[in-house]
């Protein structure tokens, strides 16, 4: 009777319909792309199979911020074909290590949400040293001084121009208007509080001809010693 039971239950499973399911799989989930200079745009595409046997459908594609855009080749797939992530990274705002994502919704039953990476270092091709002063608490009327070099670390000579700054409070000269690349210039920073006043807070701006870098903003502060 036993054996008669587990018979008849194998022949009910093999008489029961397979259910078929989509099934994402990606060549890779992450991209290194290396050293860039800061401003420069990263494209990559992300490849993707649907190794199921019912249509891929992707529903929603997200990236972690908005400098990084995303575009999909198609939000169906058929089974054995393949679909493609175009993924288009802006440089312009970061710098050092920096990795950025981008998320997949799909009806995958196994993997309903699949991430792919970008990730690398940004390097400022013009470089502030130091990339801020602060003088601290300061006497009133009482200049104050900083020595700061600009370095072009890029292959393309650059051309300053006359620097200004957000506030009267701040002057500033630089040595030479001339930037080869590989070489740096100094400027001499001076900044006085004024009587009356309680701090300095502004910014020393030098405009270039750099395509990426058409201006440079060093942040400068101080506040009055009490």
């Amino acid at each position: 009777m036993m054996r008669f039971i587990l018979l008849l239950a194998l022949l009910l499973a093999g008489a029961m319909p397979a259910f078929g399911a989509p099934q994402l799989v990606a060549e890779n989930l992450s991209y290194d792309f290396g050293e860039i200079f800061r401003g420069e745009k990263v494209a990559y595409s992300f490849r993707f199979r649907n190794a199921g046997d019912e249509i891929l459908q992707i529903s929603n594609v997200r990236s972690s911020c908005g400098c990084t855009a995303a575009m999909l080749s198609s939000s169906r797939i058929a089974p054995g074909d393949m679909g493609e992530l175009q993924a288009t990274f802006d440089s312009s705002q970061f710098n050092g290590a920096v990795t950025k994502t981008i998320s997949l919704d799909s009806n995958d039953p196994q993997k309903p949400e699949l991430s792919f990476s970008l990730y690398g270092q940004i390097k400022t091709e013009l470089a502030l040293m130091p990339e801020r002063v602060s003088w601290g608490k300061v006497a009133a009327e009482t200049p104050q001084t900083a020595v700061i070099t600009l370095i072009n670390q890029g292959q393309t000579d650059v051309t300053l121009q006359e620097p200004r700054s957000t506030t009267p409070d701040l002057t500033l000269k630089l040595d030479s208007f001339q930037l080869p690349a590989g070489g740096q210039v100094q400027f001499t920073l001076t900044g006085t509080l004024p009587a009356g006043k309680s701090r300095i807070g502004g910014y020393v701006i030098i405009p270039t001809d750099h395509p990426r870098a058409a201006e440079l903003r060093l942040p400068v502060s101080a506040r009055l010693a009490k």
